[in-house]
């Protein structure tokens, strides 16, 4: 795997000078473990406290390889990537829905929406809140 890689990957200053990253990985992806880039990110922070400034991470629940499984893996990673190196809007979250024919749980709706959150924040259910199939009803925490 280290073909793969870059040499030090918690030490970014080209990327930090002149653009940003961001990064999803699905949390079931079954061919790399999201625990490995969960822990580039905690090694990319401690190595510069400033990293989530250029760089986030964003975590699917459920989502496989690149996409399916049990997930809202519907979502546009570019726009919210376009708008933070324009016009500085740093994302915290990424709306993102079921996709269509997708094979999901009976119990789910075919329009489920959750937001994606910058990690190490969560989609955690609003208190009062009754309709668990709609972002809205949802916070990063």
């Amino acid at each position: 795997m280290a073909f793969m890689l870059p040499p030090d990957m918690s030490h970014l200053p080209t990327l930090k000078a002149k653009s940003k990253l961001l990064v999803y990985h699905g949390a079931a992806d079954p061919i790399f473990s999201v625990n490995d880039t969960i822990n580039w990110y905690a090694d990319l922070i401690a190595a510069d406290s400033q990293a989530s400034d250029y760089a986030r991470l964003f975590v699917v629940p459920g989502m496989n390889h690149c996409g399916g499984g049990p997930a809202t893996d519907t979502f546009d990673a570019l726009t919210p990537l376009v708008n933070w190196v324009e016009k500085g809007v740093v994302p915290a979250s990424i709306a993102a829905t079921v996709s269509p024919g997708a094979d999901i749980p009976t119990s789910w709706s075919s329009t489920r929406s959750r937001p994606l959150c910058a990690y190490p924040t969560k989609a955690v259910l609003n208190s009062g809140a009754t309709d668990i199939e709609s972002a809205a009803s949802f916070s990063c925490r």
